[in-house]
């Protein structure tokens, strides 16, 4: 299967998966003490092709008990459309250059106190670690010289997808929110910055 179909797929999975978040952190936040609504950036690790992911999350916190949460992220595609072609290189591709990955994380899992507002902490108002679990899908690029130019063509040969683990810790402070996280299938870690309520 292409990665055009495979987009499609994951875009009609993306959205199954939004909708399904949205109604996990409304029906959550209905109950919650305090609900954070974020945007998340995951930078490329070191060592690693893997390109910047962009994301969101919704998450309901709870002063005692667990409340709930939903994030998702996606990385764009390597190069522009004017050098980027569907499918493997498999002859007169030109000169190997270099390699990227980017992925596609969404979970759904429960949110737990770790510091609440009662216990006049200084600086910010609760802490909240979460855990969850979702999909996630590593699709691979490889990048060719040829005929004075650049291209990027698949390379389906390393891509991965399955289970994803996502961990992460939510700062609470007035009016704002700070989240440091990770994502188990791309090992890569993010940072977001939210509205609290």
């Amino acid at each position: 299967m292409n990665k055009i179909n495979n987009g499609i797929q994951l875009s009609s999975w993306i959205h199954l998966i939004a909708r399904l978040g949205i109604l996990t952190a409304l029906s959550g936040s209905a109950l919650a003490d305090s609900s954070v609504m974020e945007l998340h950036y995951a930078p490329t690790p070191a060592n690693s092709d893997l390109m910047p992911a962009y994301g969101f999350g919704m998450y309901s916190l709870k002063d005692s008990g667990p409340g709930l949460y939903f994030n998702g992220s996606i990385s764009g595609s390597p190069g522009d459309s004017t050098n980027y072609y569907e499918g493997n290189c498999y002859y007169s591709c030109g000169t190997f250059k270099s390699t990227q990955t980017g992925a596609g994380v969404f979970s759904v899992g429960a949110t737990f106190p770790l510091v609440t507002p009662d216990m006049n902490v200084p600086f910010y108002r609760s802490v909240h670690a979460y855990a969850g679990l979702g999909y996630g899908k590593v699709s691979a690029y490889s990048q060719y010289y040829y005929n004075r130019k650049d291209y990027w063509y698949d390379d389906t040969s390393r891509d991965k997808s399955g289970l994803n683990v996502n961990l992460g810790v939510m700062f609470g402070f007035n009016g704002f929110a700070l989240n440091l996280g990770v994502n188990s299938i791309s090992k890569a870690f993010y940072i977001g910055i939210g509205i609290n309520n």
